[in-house]
């Protein structure tokens, strides 16, 4: 809901540490949602520890990265209609007339 109603005056969502959200509508009401499994195992449901970072992520000793593009999508499509064509000029015409 917060994706398509959000905004200034839209959908408010606050999430806990225990799973349990508390979504505030438009015109003020509040809706509480708990995490299934609440019921089922109950002992998980503690609240968890607050993550603080402390340093900044070190890179990758081997310096992967994910890989980047070299052309782009349009370029890509553009040289895949490119090789169609080629093919379908390259087809002998007397092998599609039957």
């Amino acid at each position: 809901m917060k994706t398509f109603w959000g905004g200034q005056s839209g959908w408010r969502d606050e999430q806990f540490d225990d799973g349990t959200v508390v979504w505030t509508a438009p015109d003020g009401r509040t809706h509480t949602t708990t995490p299934g499994s609440r019921l089922l195992f109950p002992e998980l449901s503690a609240p968890t520890a607050t993550v603080l970072a402390t340093r900044v992520p070190t890179a990758h000793t081997a310096g992967l990265t994910m890989p980047r593009r070299k052309t782009t999508r349009a370029q890509d499509r553009a040289r895949r209609i490119q090789r169609e064509r080629e093919l379908d000029d390259s087809y002998p015409k007397s092998a599609c007339a039957t």
